[in-house]
């Protein structure tokens, strides 16, 4: 009985959908394509000039000993 019932289950299973050449989980997708971060996410490559600069000197030493 129980092999009965796996069998149904297992008949009427689906296959995945299958996933396109250039997703990263594709076996035959390029190489080199988990050979880090896009290129937006590089340092230098965005800018953010609406941002102001709060500080363009050397941060302060301050150190703390004790209480």
């Amino acid at each position: 009985m129980k092999l009965a019932v796996l069998l149904l289950v297992a008949g009427c299973a689906v296959d995945p959908p299958s996933l396109a050449p250039q997703h990263p989980a594709n076996p035959r997708a390029a190489p080199g394509r988990l050979a880090g971060a896009p290129a937006t996410l590089r340092a230098g490559v965005a800018t953010y000039q609406d941002v102001p600069a709060i500080r363009t000197d050397a941060p302060p030493v301050h150190h703390h000993h004790g209480s």
